[in-house]
């Protein structure tokens, strides 16, 4: 088998067994924006505009951000997304 669809194998094996552990605790910004597949400075963007996950206080500089809570934010988007590319009905030939 080619090497690199060996190394698709086990990455796939990894993120099922990652996805079927329950996720507890916390993470910082650095950690939150690496989970969510985004850039630190996308993250602060977002919660400049009031678009950002749920985030808690960490000390004085610092903020948390809870799995379940980036995992929701997550789903919004894709949500969101995927109603951002339905067409609307009274734009459809059909509509009339």
């Amino acid at each position: 088998m080619h090497p690199l669809k060996i190394e698709i194998q086990e990455l796939l094996a990894r993120i099922e067994k990652l996805e079927s552990k329950p996720r507890g605790g916390a993470v910082n910004m650095v950690q939150a924006a690496r989970y969510l597949g985004l850039s630190e400075e996308t993250l602060r963007r977002e919660h400049a505009r009031g678009k950002g996950p749920r985030r808690s206080r960490r000390g004085s500089r610092g903020w948390s951000y809870a799995y379940h809570d980036l995992d929701r934010w997550l789903l919004g988007r894709q949500t969101e997304s995927a109603a951002s590319r339905q067409p609307d009905r009274a734009d459809s030939p059909d509509a009339a």
